[in-house]
């Protein structure tokens, strides 16, 4: 760290703790809801999640350009305990566990709410931030959040059968609450800074307009979507063999917490020692190439040998490597973007592109299962062209800063493209 970094990070890194604290509380109960009813249903489920995402999204860009960042980027969290308060007040009526319709309300706006929740704190980051400290800074950031996950795994673990849903709700909206304060203050002190806290210019649909419109936006999304894609096949894998695994809603939460918490576990140790030094070694191109690279082999893999242990290592190793590589990597790449970008267009990529990846794999996998064609015959080919798309982007991130820092009227309103 530099001079006058060290608070501003540990704020950020709180507020990711808090947040992820909260959301991986609430994360094994969306799976246990979602697979209630059998792997037919989750498609539908996810299929819903994208409709909604898409109304959300306008509904965001219009609130976006019309309040500024200290009221929006808390306003988001702030959504989330209002919701889950109506969660909370349905469950008090139904003795504490949620019926088959509640379940399924509770897996689409956990599947919104997450992404959202996660794209305004790294856009928050993005403007905070510059390139050159997000390469330094953001391992650091992430290793807060990965800490929060760890903790709401392990509270969900061990004392998931003593809290129940409602215990485990109402500490998450506590959690989330906190992370929303913590981001007023960081808000309020980046404005103090110099970094605008004003409304975010252009229409409600603008961030759709700057993904179409640049290069280099839409291979941010085709990353993205190559990711969830093969996250959403591997989604439908891991159900099924756990499915016929693992008999009781019980012990499936606790598969699933087990995963996770491995996957944190494994992310924070590479975050801690690793992610700042690579990123600073192997460059931005490379780190966002190994997500897609794991891809490719554990797909290989677990179409050769499609057991549980197979399924809950590629699982855990492709998660904690995006959490601590793939994922840095690519929120560096805007802070090189304009302000309308980094809440408007990476917003439609986190959420849109993201569920709209989801959508698809949703399809193929239905598609696959019907035909009977393994699936690592089109995700094998589909990583290998994440692995490529990855390396491209981190050369022309790259040239993206040198133009800012190096050329004349340099700004962020020279970046769109």
């Amino acid at each position: 760290m530099k001079p006058g970094e060290l608070r501003l990070a540990l704020l950020a890194a709180g507020q990711f703790f808090c947040l992820l604290f909260g959301y991986f509380m609430l994360r094994p109960l969306r799976e246990t809801m979602g697979l209630r009813d059998g792997v037919d249903v989750l498609r539908n489920l996810v299929l819903a999640t994208i409709t909604t995402m898409v109304v959300a999204n306008v509904v965001y860009g219009f609130v976006a350009s019309r309040v500024p960042r200290v009221v929006l980027v808390p306003g988001v969290y702030g959504f989330a305990i209002v919701s889950l308060g109506g969660f909370l007040s349905v469950l008090m009526g139904s003795g504490g566990e949620p019926g088959r319709w509640t379940g399924y309300a509770f897996f689409v706006w956990l599947s919104v709410f997450n992404l959202f929740a996660v794209s305004v704190f790294w856009s928050l980051m993005a403007d905070v931030f510059s390139l050159e400290q997000g390469k330094r800074l953001f391992g650091f950031v992430g290793v807060g959040g990965t800490a929060g996950a760890i903790s709401g795994l392990s509270l969900v673990w061990r004392w998931a059968p003593s809290l129940g849903t409602f215990g485990l709700m109402a500490i998450a909206s506590v959690l989330i609450g906190v992370s929303g304060v913590i981001a007023v203050v960081m808000s309020r002190w980046a404005s103090a800074r110099g970094s605008e806290g004003n409304p975010v210019e252009g229409k409600s649909w603008s961030g759709l307009t700057h993904l179409l419109g640049s290069r280099y936006l839409s291979s941010i999304g085709a990353v993205v979507l190559i990711y969830t894609v093969l996250s959403t096949l591997l989604y439908f894998e891991k159900a099924r063999i756990i499915s016929a695994a693992v008999e009781n809603d019980a012990d499936r939460t606790a598969v699933f917490a087990a995963i996770e918490w491995w996957a944190q576990v494994l992310t924070i140790l590479i975050q801690v020692f690793l992610t700042g030094r690579l990123m600073k070694w192997l460059g931005v191109g490379v780190l966002l190439a190994v997500v897609p690279a794991v891809s490719v082999i554990g797909f290989a893999t677990l179409g050769l040998v499609p057991s549980l242990a197979v399924v809950a290592v590629f699982e855990a190793v492709r998660r904690a490597t995006n959490f601590s590589l793939s994922k840095p990597a690519r929120e560096t790449l805007f802070t090189v973007v304009s302000r309308d970008e980094k809440y408007k267009a990476k917003a439609g990529i986190d959420t849109f592109v993201y569920r709209g990846g989801d959508t698809v794999g949703t399809l193929a996998d239905d598609l696959l299962a019907r035909l009977a064609v393994p699936v690592a015959l089109v995700a094998v080919p589909l990583g290998a062209a994440g692995v490529g798309l990855s390396l491209w982007l981190g050369r022309r991130g790259r040239e993206k800063y040198e133009d800012i820092n190096d050329g004349p009227g340099s700004g962020h309103d020279r970046v769109s493209e």
